[in-house]
């Protein structure tokens, strides 16, 4: 295509091009009538190439919006099987506690034929709360809450742009909120009283694992029979 200018149209970008074509329309006056029809040609060259690339910058738009979209159905499919992992590896940690509780004695080991787990007691009962402390009665919030209140402390700098403090302050600001007292809780539960509905308090145990081969295994069966030997299936 015969061009006014010796610009290679296709080599500009999106803003070349509409500064070209600009450019462009304002010289059109200062040709004389035939230039002027080659300057046309190249104005609709330049707005076609223009437009192309403008239609670009929408495919990119929709192309990392469905990539968003994508990552975002899988980001939730991820929590959720995060979660259900959780559940399930909870589930699982209950059964050996319970397993755990019906050894003799003060046996904390549960045998398998190539693993072991070593159940030792947490220090602390475990509470788990399942309900809004703000729901419950009043007697129970006296009894088993407690105002929690943070203090923090922004400072604030004022200085001019040639980098002089014109101003220096902090302004403190406090928190208070209502949240279960969890001391309380455990005493009342060592103690056989009632607990607001949605608190359970439960022993839990440390949970150790490990792969068990050889004179491990048969040690593993004498200790957890009380030093009756039992042979391998």
């Amino acid at each position: 295509m015969t061009q006014v200018t010796s610009t290679n149209l296709d080599k500009l970008n999106t803003l070349q091009l509409y500064e070209h074509y600009a450019a462009l329309e304002r010289s059109l006056p200062l040709l004389t009538p035939e230039s002027q029809d080659v300057a046309r040609a190249e104005l609709e060259a330049c707005a076609n190439i223009r437009s192309e690339k403008v239609d670009r910058i929408y495919y990119a738009m929709a192309a990392h919006e469905d990539a968003l979209e994508r990552i975002k159905k899988e980001s939730e499919l991820v929590t959720q099987a995060k979660r259900s992992h959780e559940s399930q590896l909870k589930s699982l940690k209950g059964l050996l506690s319970w397993l755990r509780r019906s050894l003799p004695g003060d046996n904390n080991k549960i045998t398998g034929k190539n693993y072991q787990f070593t159940l030792s007691r947490k220090k602390d009962l475990t509470v788990e709360i399942t309900s809004d402390p703000e729901l419950w009665d009043t007697e129970e919030r006296l009894s088993y809450c407690i105002e929690e209140e943070v203090c923090t402390t922004k400072r604030i700098v004022l200085r001019s742009l040639s980098g002089e403090v014109l101003e220096e302050r902090t302004e403190p600001k406090t928190t208070t909120k209502i949240v279960p007292n969890i001391h309380a809780i455990r005493d009342a539960h060592t103690n056989g009283q009632k607990l607001p509905q949605g608190v359970k308090v439960f022993q839990e145990y440390a949970v150790r694992s490990k792969r068990i081969y050889g004179n491990q295994r048969l040690e593993s069966k004498t200790s957890e029979y009380t030093g009756q030997f039992l042979p391998e299936d």
